[in-house]
């Protein structure tokens, strides 16, 4: 029985080492190791490519990359010759020049069987591979290397170095320039299961330092991963990011911290790309959520192990997250005096005074509820442009259309019911104003449908432009003529 179970526990371990180097992107369809070195490749990476090889045990592809790397820099250098400083190409020469070298020492590579078991390259190619390690351009000690994949050529050296060494992977796993995820596959694929939970423990904890989202290889979006983006945006500042990653997962209820964490990003991008006068990436970003958030209601995800749908209690906190996310149309217009907001949630902010100043105001207002100055006048009568009262005509719809009575207010009461603009939907839109968004002059909307039945440039003296109002002629004001039509 204890056989089995070790079996069995060997078994596991295995699983989850092959998931492991599969989520670093070490294993692409069927396992073919060329799929995954042209990626690489096609990216102009040929170094990392040759070092992917030579983990994988395959010398000779190690070297032919090495030597492609090498016919693309010169290439590079023939195109540019014209345009670079005789420095820079001389720069690159000296590196194509490297990257043959390398591949000489690689294709010279052999290890010796010791008595004890070990195994021991040459002490000569030993010599010669450290002096190539002590090259300039390749050297530890070279600020600005012409290439970026520079680390990865130390890596193939010091790899085949300290094969048979007892902590000889310790300089691959722990070199900073390499990919945190081709250092978590590789210390999945050579390492021990000790020494693999104490790379993993130091990596997360450097990550989590220095706000490096890599670790969420390690961590995934559990607590810690929320950890790790809340690390990243207190170094960074930077909310984007750690917002489109929160998106898309659903977190736990019994969460409250890092749920709370997740909105405030959402929240704080939102009003980021507002204050941008990005509204239409706004807008795209939150229609694109509520759409995830569906397709994960609906379980049009297959998840790892093959199986379709969600759990009840996973359903129950999508749909309270859709009910969160699914906000109502709206416009919000500020006034050209104070710059403040005209929309009903800023104005019950003002510690309860709001709601009793708009419920004394008549159906229509005509001038800022912040400065009490004028709004602009319709370009058509000339009078005041005004806005319907949201909170008389919530009560006016509550009054013809009711829900149930005290139901339609939720668990909040009054309150609550007062957080719901979706009866401001069913307003005519006629009653409105609106304005062209080329040459910003408007009026009310029944006006400018009046105007433009009958003219096709903007109603302001002097001004000449040809406004878009599309399909304006669908408009129409209950009772008018046009109606009746």
């Amino acid at each position: 029985f204890k056989g089995s179970y070790m079996r069995y526990r060997c078994f596991c371990f295995a699983t989850l080492i092959r998931a492991a180097i599969n989520a670093c992107g070490w294993t692409k369809k069927y396992g073919v190791l060329r799929d995954l070195l042209e990626e690489c490749e096609s990216h102009g990476a040929f170094e990392r490519s040759a070092a992917l090889a030579i983990w994988h045990g395959d010398i000779g592809e190690c070297v032919a990359a090495l030597q492609r790397g090498a016919e693309e820099v010169r290439a590079l250098v023939q195109d540019t010759s014209n345009h670079q400083s005789s420095h820079a190409n001389h720069n690159l020469e000296t590196y194509a020049e490297t990257l043959n070298l390398i591949a000489i020492c690689v294709a010279g590579f052999n290890v010796t069987n010791c008595a004890d078991g070990t195994m021991k390259s040459s002490p000569v190619w030993s010599n010669a591979c450290e002096s190539l390690l002590r090259r300039p351009d390749i050297s530890e000690t070279v600020k600005s290397p012409p290439s970026i994949g520079v680390p990865y050529l130390r890596a193939i050296c010091t790899f085949l170095l300290n094969i048979g060494q007892v902590k000889g992977f310790n300089q691959t796993i722990y070199d900073d320039g390499l990919s945190l995820a081709d250092r978590v596959a590789f210390a999945c694929r050579f390492l021990s299961r000790t020494d693999l939970r104490a790379f993993l423990d130091t990596s997360l904890r450097k990550c989590l330092k220095t706000g490096n989202l890599e670790g969420l290889l390690i961590t995934g979006l559990d607590k810690r991963g929320i950890g790790l983006l809340q690390s990243y945006v207190d170094r960074y500042s930077d909310v984007q990011s750690t917002a489109l990653i929160s998106c898309r997962v659903v977190l736990p209820t019994e969460w409250a911290a890092e749920r709370r964490a997740c909105t405030e990003w959402l929240d704080s991008y939102r009003m980021l790309l507002n204050n941008w006068q990005m509204w239409h990436s706004r807008a795209a970003f939150d229609v694109g959520r509520c759409d995830h958030l569906r397709r994960l209601k609906g379980g049009t995800f297959q998840s790892s192990g093959g199986r379709r749908g969600v759990s009840t209690k996973k359903q129950f906190q999508i749909e309270n997250e859709l009910s969160q996310s699914n906000f109502p149309p709206q416009l919000w217009a500020r006034c050209n005096y104070c710059n403040s907001s005209l929309s009903l949630s800023k104005l019950r902010r003002q510690e309860g005074i709001a709601n009793s100043w708009l419920s004394r105001q008549k159906p229509v207002l005509t001038c800022c509820p912040q400065c009490k100055k004028p709004l602009p006048r319709c370009s058509i009568c000339l009078l005041s442009m005004g806005c319907l009262n949201p909170y008389m005509e919530l009560q006016r719809e509550r009054n013809q259309y009711p829900r149930g009575g005290m139901t339609m207010m939720g668990a909040g009461g009054m309150q609550g019911s007062m957080e719901d603009l979706s009866g401001l939907a069913n307003i005519p839109f006629a009653e409105w104003f609106t304005w062209c968004m080329r040459c910003k002059h408007g009026g009310h909307a029944h006006h400018l449908v009046g105007w433009f039945t009958k003219h096709s440039t903007c109603a302001v003296s002097g001004c000449d432009c040809r406004c878009q109002f599309d399909g304006i002629e669908k408009l129409c004001r209950p009772g008018s003529s046009t109606n009746r039509d």
